[in-house]
């Protein structure tokens, strides 16, 4: 593999234009998440046999910071209209990132999808994203990791672009989870949904992607799923006959809630080993990207690392949970506020169902 630099060339984000407030829950909330506390994966102060549990100091304390409101810290979210599929926000933020980039659609060789919910269950989005992006030149691949999609997209698209099999890749994650969560369940205020895009490509010499960490712990994959439901139940086997929509679930809540109990420390270990190959030191990040499954989960991460608060992008009250698009949503984000310039030096961090770790250290080339 030749020595070639590879990095983002360019942003996009694609939001339903519909905002649900927490008034439309009002009050109905507060009972039902007091009495699912044993069954749910985010009450991790709870078990499943009803007593207490200790959290970490640095999850402890970025508990304590955010309000214990039925609404789990989140304000707003958006939500797909009916008439919308999810590869419609896709594309919508693929058409963004190519145009942020300044690169046709007829430049790009590979689109790589993550999609949670997809469209069918038979083929993936990848292949409408190719289509309603008119990408001609492209084969569209689904490359699905949950929601720590965004570091092995961008790893897989820096190799083939290093050996010279792509030019210009795109990489697209999205969340719908407004069709997969009971809208009257007190999960519900937590997820929102969008897309998010990014055009990878070469940078020069020093910038782009510099290290990388990613590993799987298949033992924890049973936490969160996405399964049929019967008699609102979660069914094993997705062929069995059921009786409502797919649903996330868990098959095994103490999966779940050991997984955001460590969820800070996996961080810690993960992103060390990132900045370990990337030759870079944690002082020398200028800024911290990271999942936002729950209000109090990025900054417990970067507590655990050590990180000062300036240095964390976070927009969890203003989209809630939406999965592997957050990474690059708040990229974008923090690109609009100023607090994104060439050179800097940015640690992406995800968990994600299965369970994977994935962290990536970045060297600031795209369009500022």
């Amino acid at each position: 593999m030749s020595k070639v630099s590879v990095g983002f060339l360019g942003l996009g984000v694609s939001l339903p234009t519909h905002v649900r407030t927490n008034a439309f829950w009002g009050d109905r909330l507060a009972a039902r998440r007091e009495a699912h506390k044993r069954d749910d994966i985010l009450a991790i102060r709870h078990g499943t046999d009803g007593r207490s549990v200790d959290v970490p100091a640095a999850t402890a304390a970025a508990m304590a910071a955010r309000r214990d409101d039925p609404f789990g810290g989140s304000k707003l979210r958006h939500v797909i209209d009916d008439a919308e599929m999810g590869s419609d926000l896709e594309a919508r933020a693929g058409n963004a990132a190519m145009a942020d980039a300044g690169i046709a659609p007829e430049d790009i060789d590979l689109v790589l999808v993550a999609s949670l919910p997809q469209d069918r269950m038979v083929p993936t989005n990848a292949p409408a994203v190719q289509a309603k992006c008119g990408l001609v030149n492209a084969s569209a691949w689904c490359l699905d990791v949950g929601c720590a999609s965004t570091q092995p997209q961008l790893l897989a698209a820096a190799a083939l672009i290093a050996t010279g099999a792509a030019k210009h890749v795109l990489i697209v994650q999205s969340q719908v989870n407004s069709r997969t969560v009971d809208q009257e369940s007190h999960l519900a205020p937590g997820f929102g949904d969008g897309a998010a895009a990014a055009v990878i490509g070469v940078v020069p010499d020093g910038y782009g992607l510099l290290g990388t960490y990613l590993r799987t712990d298949g033992s924890l994959r049973e936490g969160v799923v996405l399964a049929p439901s019967r008699n609102g139940k979660p069914l094993r086997e997705w062929w069995e006959a059921s009786d409502g929509p797919p649903r996330l679930a868990t098959f095994d809540a103490d999966a779940g809630k050991l997984a955001g109990i460590k969820g800070p420390e996996f961080c810690r270990l993960a992103c060390l080993e990132a900045l370990s190959a990337a030759g870079v030191r944690l002082e020398d990040i200028s800024l911290f990207v990271c999942n936002q499954s729950v209000s109090w989960f990025a900054d417990a991460c970067r507590r655990a690392l050590g990180l000062p608060a300036d240095r964390l992008i976070d927009t969890y009250e203003e989209v809630a949970n939406i999965g592997g698009a957050a990474i690059l949503l708040n990229l974008h984000r923090a690109r609009e506020l100023g607090r994104v310039k060439r050179g800097d030096t940015l640690l992406l961090y995800s968990p994600g169902a299965g369970y994977t770790r994935a962290a990536a250290v970045v060297r600031w080339w795209g369009t500022a």
